[in-house]
């Protein structure tokens, strides 16, 4: 599948789905070793978990779930929002422990991909609302040694107000690069980071995902499998 880029010179890549497929593999095993570590009698499959990542962000994800249980917060202190908060920590520690076992890889192709971008003189970011911490790990243990360039940006959670599908999150990684939409391309995975890129003004490749496979991804400018599909035009 040939692909044109040259128009583009930063290509900004989601995190979780995109780069590897961290969500089946790191991200739902961790939450539900986190729920049995804080004694909480919650196990999420692959089928709730997919209606779950509809909400961006880990910590809302537990906050819709608690919601979806009928649990009032207010009535029930053992599930408060301090627990809860205490518990996406704990998951994200697991998530970093995961990541370290070597089970979580790069997507196919995605390496060689980001390579030749380097290789052109163009350049590569980072623009996810996971956090820095799940980021790092990724970054440590699958990605550092394999890449020739570092991200030139990194936009995470803790960077934005809004979460996508809200635009901050690419409008914040422009403004730190001082570059325009026309110039980007946005790679994701989700209809939700799809949303998001488009409203910030970008096109969009879309790579699908294990929990994304079968969206209809309106508005893409290109839709992969996987990077080992894509033959660029430099």
């Amino acid at each position: 599948m040939k692909f044109d880029l040259r128009p583009y010179e930063l290509f900004l890549f989601d995190v979780d789905g995109t780069i590897a497929e961290t969500e089946g593999l790191g991200h739902l095993p961790a939450f539900n070793a986190a729920f049995e570590k804080h004694a909480i009698p919650w196990r999420w499959d692959a089928q709730v978990y997919r209606e779950l990542l509809k909400i961006t962000g880990g910590f809302e994800r537990l906050k819709s779930y608690r919601s979806y249980q009928g649990i009032n917060p207010g009535n029930d202190q053992f599930l408060s929002d301090e627990l809860l908060k205490n518990v996406h920590l704990t998951k994200n520690q697991i998530y970093g422990e995961l990541m370290q076992t070597g089970k979580v890889v790069a997507r196919p192709g995605l390496i060689n991909f980001i390579n030749q971008i380097s290789e052109q003189g163009k350049s590569w970011g980072v623009v996810t609302t996971t956090s820095y911490s799940n980021w790092n790990s990724l970054w440590r243990s699958v990605l550092k040694n394999e890449i020739q360039q570092t991200p030139l940006v990194v936009i995470c959670g803790e960077d934005v107000v809004k979460k996508k599908p809200h635009p901050e999150a690419y409008l914040l990684a422009m403004e730190k690069m001082g570059v325009q939409p026309n110039i980007c391309l946005a790679i994701e995975d989700s209809d939700n980071g799809l949303l998001s890129a488009r409203q910030a003004g970008l096109e969009v490749l879309v790579v699908r995902s294990q929990f994304f496979f079968d969206a209809q991804f309106s508005g893409a400018k290109l839709i992969a499998n996987e990077f080992s599909e894509l033959h660029p035009i430099f």
